[in-house]
């Protein structure tokens, strides 16, 4: 087989860069998954978690604080143990790379505060699994998938306003041109552009990213003023086409509604399959506490198993946005230097294994979306094409 030929634009030594960075963050990754693997059969097979959960139970009255202070210990313990390689991974690449702008401190107090919003939210959640299976009888799956769903509609919404900004600050965008060819590029769409922020990520890294975030009236638009200080305005106008269509085609509430799809398929296989294992690792009922490892370690089995589906929708709809932004901006030249840049400066692999693209990438790789904008320019004046 012929070896791909990489696009001019796309630098080769950054490309061999870019495989050491993503090798070094592979073999943190598997290490990681390993540690996890470890501390879940520790706490099942020398019976810890059950007795730590008996001990609770011998101390509190009231399910909800067993579950309670269960969760944190678990939390607490496991985040101390895997603390080494956060600060490897978080820490050490991105500055080994080149990335990252912060001081050890203010990388820290980051992280904190990510181990705080993580334990709240995982809280709500543990909480609400032994709630229900204990409350819904044969179709906790179902009820629990209905509960996941609405609760993922909730922290959409409350992301930009009350996570976001523990992290990052947004601002108005200055530049007045620039402003002028959004708003225009926002006729263009037939969509009245509001929420659209500068987010000011040149605190934290040197990568350079836009996103569309929340729902409802808390969705906006934003860019990393990294984008709007080292990209072109073409380049620049391009990335927010690119979230434009993603605004305008509400894909947002279509990832919700297939994740949703997806919850209920795998809390439904959850449910057929845990009594065997459960009853193989001596507990006799799934809504015991003292059993949530092994729930998670059977959750993120079947997660792993279904992940290619969410993979190739999410890349589905990141064709769509593509798409979208080279129909506003008729300027495939500008969305092709766009992705080379991101991918020279974010050390992306463009040309991935198609296996490990098919398994994991929520996009499409670099070197097909810059494949995609090239066969769009060159079919663009045939009307009606589409090049999915």
């Amino acid at each position: 087989m012929a070896k791909k030929e990489i696009h001019p634009l796309i630098d080769k030594e950054k490309q061999r860069i870019a495989k050491r960075y993503r090798n070094d963050n592979l073999r943190v990754s598997i290490i990681s998954y390993i540690i996890s693997a470890i501390f879940i059969f520790v706490l099942i097979y020398f019976d810890i978690s059950q007795r730590f959960s008996m001990y609770l139970g011998s101390i509190f009255g009231p399910r909800v604080l067993i579950i309670f202070f269960y969760f944190l210990v678990l939390f607490l313990v496991y985040s101390i143990i895997t603390f080494p390689l956060s600060y490897i991974q978080g820490y050490v690449f991105e500055h080994k790379y080149n990335f990252s702008t912060q001081n050890f401190k203010a990388w820290f107090i980051d992280w904190l505060k990510s181990l705080a919003v993580s334990f709240l939210l995982s809280l709500i959640i543990v909480e609400f699994i032994y709630f229900i299976i204990s409350a819904a009888g044969g179709l906790w799956w179902f009820w629990l998938a209905v509960v996941m769903i609405i609760f993922s509609v909730i922290i959409a919404n409350l992301f930009p306003i009350l996570i976001l900004p523990l992290f990052y600050k947004t601002s108005q965008i200055t530049d007045e041109e620039l402003i002028d060819e959004i708003y225009s590029l926002g006729k263009k769409a037939k969509l009245e552009i509001r929420g659209l922020y500068s987010i000011n990520l040149s605190n934290k890294t040197k990568k350079a990213n836009a996103a569309v975030v929340g729902l409802g009236n808390t969705k906006r638009i934003l860019l990393g003023d990294n984008l709007l200080n080292k990209f072109e305005d073409d380049e620049i106008l391009c990335a927010l086409a690119h979230e434009i269509t993603h605004y305008q085609e509400h894909h947002i509430w279509w990832l919700i509604i297939w994740q949703s799809v997806i919850s209920l398929f795998l809390f439904f296989i959850f449910s057929k399959i845990s009594p065997v294992i459960y009853s193989w690792a001596g507990f006799n009922d799934i809504s015991e506490p003292g059993a949530f490892p092994l729930f998670i370690a059977i959750f993120l089995f079947l997660s792993l198993l279904i992940k290619p589906i969410g993979s190739a929708i999410s890349r589905y709809y990141e064709r769509r946005a593509d798409l979208g932004a080279l129909h506003l901006t008729n300027n495939p030249d500008a969305f092709i230097r766009l992705i080379a840049k991101f991918c020279n400066e974010q050390l992306s692999i463009a040309y991935p294994n198609r296996l490990v693209e098919w398994y994991s990438y929520s996009h499409p790789s670099p070197g097909k979306r810059i494949s995609f904008a090239e066969a769009w320019k060159k079919n663009s004046l045939h009307k009606g094409v589409d090049f999915f």
